[in-house]
């Protein structure tokens, strides 16, 4: 089981803030624990104080070694709110030597209010690495983003400091450095170098570093290591730059401008060369918006993310619910959500002669449905396996208890009057195994009388409505292209976003596949399960049960849009 440190940086900061988002609805792997060392952001998360890692041993709890906070004030930093963000550092580069935790994400720190105290620091890479007894010139500085990745020759140095230290050694072994780490991520990375000088120096016209890299590449592709360049920095980032998996820059602001004008938010940081592994994101602490709540934890999430990667080299794979998320809510603002709840009360009183008190809805996306039954008055909880869709909830008023939970695990609360699985989720199951597997944990969390409604999209609708089907929507800020297809039974919808970055825009896609079942497959799993079916109903006629239909289950595949199923934990 490996262990990562959250450490949450400067309090002053935003550092526990984006902490406390990234982890509150996070789903980790059985094989990986977090330990926090500093803030848990106003309580938000719930965490077992230790003083060791030693001491953390469950997955499912998030752990915290609180560090004493010297008087500091959220937005106003400070030589004691410096201090404190060395002393995090500093016990948990202790752990990290000791060996009691496997990688470590670090929240932004300010470098001036740490040096008020300790002169010395210049950076996270700098300071792991010589807590480590490694030397500067054996770690490397990097980024990593959906766009572009970089890596640094110099870090945190002055350009006069910077260009007197790109001698042909220090490049030579600093390539290989580099060469080295990247190959343990990308099997065989094609790599450019920029050029350090203007027109990467025009052949010795504008300073003689570029005629330097020319010799080290030279040297280095009869070692058979390949790397193009230099290239003239002004003009690379226009034409060449997605030709590359990795790009070097000689200087800090000539490979980071680019990198956060096309990334900012969305990359980050990655120490290469220390004995562990170090990820963060790539902003600094936000000062200025510290304890306002609107802090955006999305690089925060990414940097967790390639930690994990790093540890287990398992390829991320994003929901499919990610970026939708943000759209969804107004997405679906046509759906007459008061008549669904109103069929969703009548069937459960009509179907069960107790009470309804309790109610989970699974695969509740933004929550639409629950925050409505909470108005009600029921006890909602409320679980979905996208984090993002569970951020979007969060902001709701009147929210259910909310969880990460994938409706193919057991649910994380028992004893339900009614459990909810609508607006078609069943249809992403694509497996009728699972459909049963479904049905098992249901019937386990139920009450006895208690009742389970889902519902499935059906051939019809499909037909009618979603193959072929494509829908552009426009904003200032973002474009919006959503494009169906019905094939072999397979509903593929392609989600296209184009949202504006400054001047530019950025491209983020989705895929969304939906197994069109037919109604007498479902029955017949449900036949097969604990469950008793009570009642077949369409949208179109939603107070006919048309179990007692003297239509085929194939005849209202093609009658019906929607199906909703009613079925019963009997005693």
């Amino acid at each position: 089981m490996k262990k990562i440190a959250i450490t949450t940086g400067d309090p002053a900061g935003i550092g526990a803030e984006i902490t406390a988002k990234s982890l509150k609805y996070r789903k980790t792997d059985k094989n990986i624990i977090y330990i926090i060392y500093g803030e848990n952001y106003r309580d938000m998360l719930e965490t077992e104080i230790i003083e060791s890692p030693v001491q953390a041993k469950s997955y499912e709890k998030i752990y915290q070694i609180p560090i004493k906070n010297t008087i500091s004030t959220k937005g106003k930093p400070s030589s004691e709110s410096g201090q404190t963000a060395y002393e995090i550092l500093k016990i948990c580069s202790q752990h990290l030597t000791n060996h009691l935790i496997d990688a470590v994400v670090t929240a932004p720190v300010s470098k001036e209010y740490i040096q008020i105290t300790h002169p010395e620091f210049v950076g996270h890479t700098e300071f792991f690495a010589r807590q480590m007894n490694i030397n500067d010139n054996d770690v490397v500085m990097s980024f990593w983003s959906d766009t572009f990745n970089l890596a640094l020759l110099t870090t945190h140095l002055s350009v006069t400091d910077a260009i007197s230290k790109l001698t042909f050694d220090f490049i030579y072994n600093k390539l290989k450095k580099i060469i080295f780490e990247v190959k343990k991520i990308i099997k065989h990375p094609k790599i450019a170098i920029l050029g350090i000088n203007p027109h990467a120096g025009e052949n010795g016209k504008f300073g003689n570093s570029d005629l330097i890299v020319t010799e080290v590449l030279k040297k280095l592709s009869k070692e058979n290591i390949l790397i193009d360049g230099p290239f003239p920095a002004d003009s690379f980032f226009a034409i060449k730059y997605t030709q590359y998996h990795l790009i070097i820059s000689a200087l800090h602001d000539q490979g980071l401008i680019p990198f956060k004008l096309l990334n900012f938010g969305q990359g980050i940081n990655v120490t290469l060369g220390l004995p562990f592994v170090r990820t963060s994101p790539d902003h600094g602490t936000a000062f200025d918006i510290a304890d306002q709540d609107i802090a955006d934890e999305s690089s925060m999430k990414k940097a967790l993310d390639f930690a994990e990667f790093l540890l287990f080299k398992n390829k991320y794979t994003h929901n499919t619910y990610s970026h939708f998320a943000k759209y969804y809510d107004n997405y679906m603002e046509h759906v007459d959500y008061d008549t669904w709840i109103k069929f969703i009360l009548d069937k459960y009183k009509q179907f069960s002669s107790f009470p309804l008190e309790t109610i989970f809805e699974m695969a509740c996306g933004t929550a639409n449905i629950s925050v409505r039954l909470v108005e009600k008055g029921y006890k909602v909880y409320a679980g979905d396996n996208s984090e993002d869709m569970l951020k979007q909830a969060e902001k709701k008023q009147n929210k259910p208890l909310l969880f990460n939970s994938d409706f193919l695990e057991p649910l994380p609360k028992k004893n339900i009057d009614l459990i909810l699985l609508i607006f078609d989720s069943i249809n992403y199951i694509s497996d009728t195994r699972d459909i049963s597997k479904l049905f098992s944990n249901v019937y386990n969390a139920l009450k006895y009388n208690g009742i389970f409604i889902f519902d499935i999209s059906t051939i019809k609708n499909c037909q009618d409505n979603f193959d072929g089907f494509v829908n552009l929507e426009d904003s200032p800020q973002s474009y919006f292209i959503h494009e169906s297809n019905l094939s072999d039974n397979k509903l593929i919808s392609k989600l296209t976003f184009f949202e504006k970055y400054g001047y530019l825009y950025k491209r983020f896609d989705e895929i969304h596949t939906q197994n069109i079942y037919k109604i007498k497959t479902i029955v017949d799993l449900i036949n097969k399960s604990e469950l008793t079916l009570k009642g077949l109903f369409s949208n179109s006629q939603p107070n006919i049960n048309l179990l007692s239909s003297p239509l085929s289950t194939e005849e209202m595949d093609y009658d019906y849009e929607r199906i909703f199923f009613v079925l019963k934990k009997e005693i």
